[in-house]
């Protein structure tokens, strides 16, 4: 009951938040997300490689915005925090120099690429289904739809049942009316009432002249005429195996063109005046989904790219339900401390997972709600510190026993646990020595977690997969946590 209410408890006190936001959070790896999200729900994921700019990736809670979903990794062709709201600009942009896809080239035909952002992966299912939840979500929204530019997304599946390369026709779209006059553009096949004209000279067609760009517009008048449009159909090749982030009932691939607020637009929600989401408009939550073979083997390619040229971010959301995940997130907190050279000053570096907000108590009156404080302590003596770490579904608290200055008493790592060789060529044996059982994680002095596993007594660890450097061994036992530098020759 209690692990419920902290579950609970944090949802309940910020339901009414005024300022509500989209949280982003670029300081995770794909490694972090992808295996702490989906591994083992229903799949075993291995062949984990993300390519793009790493400013594109990061996780996101979205509970308290309107994307629709609670959280989950962000991908994006700019810079992910960008999709922060609220939305005060129609042109939020960043070019990260990196190339477009071929696989999603292929499935625009006339269209190119740029900064695209992939994530590829192998997973073996034990389920016969794969259900992947995402919303797309783009600057190119509103005012450039059916223009040269038209960012998408695919979500690419190879693997029994599902081709390599699949050679998709997609029909003419039937004709769709409005109620009102529309965005005018030259690229479609209008036909109008007499509100709009055809200019001979410009040879193209004439509603209301947009200051800032070379689209049209129609005023809105509701005295006119239902317009209609139509898109001629095409080939695409799907040579990155088969797209299944496909517009429901349609064989269309989600890209700005296919899906807005004149086609297929129950699927889609114009965010002008949103306030938690930078983007001007994005899709309900949609699900890819594939029927599959367990035990077989697949390979996936989550991606998302600018096309046209290489302005005007877009992003994909994909949500922690995916794979069989669940809807709930709880936070793993965790931190490392490290004396500063008076030894009454420390470093909190902070490692905890999936949290928005972070409440540092340090045992002496004193308080911070910074994401990795330093803190300086004006006596010596034993100290009690709790970070209090919590998003929209979950509160949790550690605590560290910490010994300032001389007379501190806390027992120092070699007498909680002893390291050898230190430093190494390879490999460390870790000996408990107050402790049956502990559990051991490695960082690098990026923050980045390299390995975690249980220990009793003694253990063997390899550091053959890593570079030469510095590492810092962290050990919790029910005695505290206890961090020591390990050297990698």
């Amino acid at each position: 009951m209690q692990r419920f209410f902290n579950l609970l408890l944090p949802f309940l006190l910020s339901a009414n938040l005024a300022n509500a936001q989209l949280f982003v959070d670029t300081n995770y790896t794909v490694e972090q997300m992808v295996f702490g999200f989906f591994n083992n729900n229903g799949v075993s994921i291995s062949n984990l490689n993300y390519t793009g700019a790493p400013a594109a990736l990061a996780f996101f809670e979205g509970s308290q915005s309107n994307i629709g979903l609670n959280a989950g990794l962000l991908i994006t062709t700019g810079n992910a925090e960008n999709a922060i709201g609220p939305n005060d600009t129609e042109s939020t942009t960043g070019n990260l120099q990196v190339p477009g896809s071929s696989y999603l080239d292929a499935l625009i035909p006339g269209y190119t690429t740029f900064d695209a952002s992939v994530i590829e992966l192998d997973l073996v299912p034990t389920t016969d289904t794969l259900c992947f939840r995402y919303v797309f979500a783009s600057e190119e929204y509103q005012e450039y739809v059916g223009t040269s530019f038209n960012d998408l997304f695919a979500f690419f599946i190879e693997g029994p049942g599902y081709s390599t390369s699949d050679s998709i026709y997609v029909q003419p779209s039937t004709y769709i009316s409005f109620d009102s006059c529309f965005i005018c553009v030259d690229t479609f096949l209008v036909q109008t009432d007499t509100f709009c004209y055809f200019d001979s000279t410009l040879m193209q067609l004439i509603c209301n002249e947009f200051s800032d760009t070379s689209l049209v517009w129609c005023y809105t008048d509701p005295n006119c005429e239902p317009d209609t449009i139509t898109y001629p159909g095409y080939w695409y090749q799907s040579p990155g195996g088969t797209n299944i982030a496909q517009i429901p009932t349609t064989n269309l691939p989600v890209a700005i063109n296919n899906l807005n607020q004149f086609a297929y637009a129950q699927y889609y929600s114009s965010n002008a005046s949103g306030l938690t989401v930078q983007y001007d408009g994005f899709t309900v939550p949609l699900w890819a989904k594939a029927v599959v073979t367990p035990g077989e083997s697949y390979h996936i390619r989550i991606a998302v790219a600018d096309a046209g040229d290489a302005a005007f971010d877009s992003g994909v959301f994909l949500s922690i339900e995916s794979i069989g995940g669940d809807s709930l997130l709880p936070v793993e907190p965790a931190f490392i401390t490290q004396p500063g050279p008076d030894q009454r000053t420390f470093y909190f570096d902070n490692q905890t997972l999936w949290a928005t907000q972070w409440h540092w108590d340090f045992g002496d009156g004193f308080i911070s709600e910074e994401r990795n404080p330093t803190h300086s302590y004006t006596q010596d003596g034993n100290y009690q510190v709790n970070l209090t770490a919590s998003n929209w579904c979950s509160q949790e608290t550690t605590t560290y026993a910490l010994a300032v200055g001389t007379t501190g008493t806390q027992a120092a790592p070699e007498a909680i646990f002893k390291i050898a060789p230190n430093p190494t060529n390879g490999a460390v044996n870790v000996q408990l020595l107050d402790s049956e059982t502990a559990t051991l994680r490695l960082w690098n002095l990026d923050g980045r977690l390299l390995l975690e596993q249980q220990v009793q007594q003694s253990t063997r660890l390899s550091l053959d997969d890593f570079n030469p450097g510095v590492y810092i061994l962290q050990v919790f036992t029910e005695n505290g946590i206890f961090s020591q530098k390990i050297i990698r020759n």
